[in-house]
């Protein structure tokens, strides 16, 4: 039988782990990693869970190809804190968004925006629901405390 004529190779498989890594400025990540590309033009990702220190922010949970993605919690340095699900660094499906003050958002994002059925309570316990778009809530009313 004679030999088969240009056979392109069989791709590699990206290789997989966990570890820390500390950014030239200061920043740290700990957790899964992917290393991906051919050997001339290699890069690791981000991916799996992990943990992100950044400038005072701290998110921890799922990652995808250096995005954060699926369910997640990002505390913002003295701004709030988000707890849901995440699709490419933004706030997407079911969350909640507390602010300092007490108030919080729990609904749906789309986009990083609330959107979609959600209830806002404000910092004295009065909560406003209804469907929130692309961050506003017209029509909101007021509920029961």
């Amino acid at each position: 039988m004679p030999p088969k004529k240009n056979q392109p190779a069989e791709p590699e498989e990206p290789e997989e782990g966990t570890g820390s890594y500390v950014f030239e400025d200061g920043s740290k990540y700990t957790g899964g990693w992917i290393l991906i590309g051919s050997d001339s033009d290699r890069c690791i990702k981000r991916h799996g869970e992990g943990k992100m220190v950044e400038n005072g922010n701290v998110y921890e949970g799922g990652w995808v190809n250096d995005a954060m993605e699926g369910k997640g919690v990002f505390e913002f340095e003295g701004k709030g804190t988000y707890t849901g699900q995440w699709m490419q660094n933004k706030y997407e499906g079911e969350g909640t968004y507390t602010w300092p003050d007490g108030s919080l958002y729990s609904g749906l994002w789309r986009g990083g925006l609330m959107h979609g059925e959600g209830v806002y309570t404000d910092n004295t316990g009065k909560h406003w629901h209804g469907k929130f778009y692309n961050g506003s809530g017209p029509g909101l009313s007021l509920g029961c405390t």
